[in-house]
């Protein structure tokens, strides 16, 4: 069967440039919202800048109750490299990673210390010294099915965002 010549004449660009537009309607359809459509469950956004939802069926570390989380006392998770904090604001999360060179963060004090270079880091992530000038990432906390608390390290939250419970 012999194509028609109008496909042989197609460039790369011109192929190229149809599949992107394409892909960008179907992105600002997807935006939408106003129902029809298959619908993709997102996960938990913060409410109110305040509080995050409930977790996904997965893709949330379980960190168990709240309860167990002193005011100004970080508790570490090696199993996603975390810590969890509470707060007057109530729970948070951020990465133990120093963003200088990647190396774990320890409790040092009323401060997180990176054993490389020194840097430190306010329990709230802010930089107070050291080599790095970029704060500690923090990620979304959410409510599992069985009431504990879940860690989220694939979606980043700002550093005032808080879990209360």
């Amino acid at each position: 069967m012999k194509r028609p010549e109008a496909l042989l004449t197609v460039s790369r660009r011109q192929f190229c440039g149809s599949i992107a537009g394409c892909l960008g309607i179907a992105t600002i359809a997807a935006c939408g919202g106003g129902g029809g459509g298959t619908t993709v469950d997102a996960p938990p956004q913060p409410i109110d800048g305040t509080a995050m939802g409930t977790c996904p069926a997965t893709g949330a570390t379980d960190v168990g109750t709240a309860s167990t989380f002193m005011t100004g006392k970080p508790v570490y998770f090696q199993q996603g490299n975390f810590f969890v904090v509470r707060d007057s604001g109530g729970l948070y999360a951020l990465t133990a990673r120093c963003t200088h060179q990647g190396v774990t963060v320890g409790v040092s004090g009323s401060q997180f210390l990176c054993p490389a270079h020194g840097a430190t880091f306010s329990f709230t992530g802010a930089v107070t010294g050291g080599p790095t000038s970029t704060p500690l990432v923090h990620y979304a906390m959410c409510t599992t099915a069985n009431g504990h608390v879940g860690v989220q390290t694939s979606m980043t939250v700002a550093s005032t965002v808080r879990l209360n419970v």
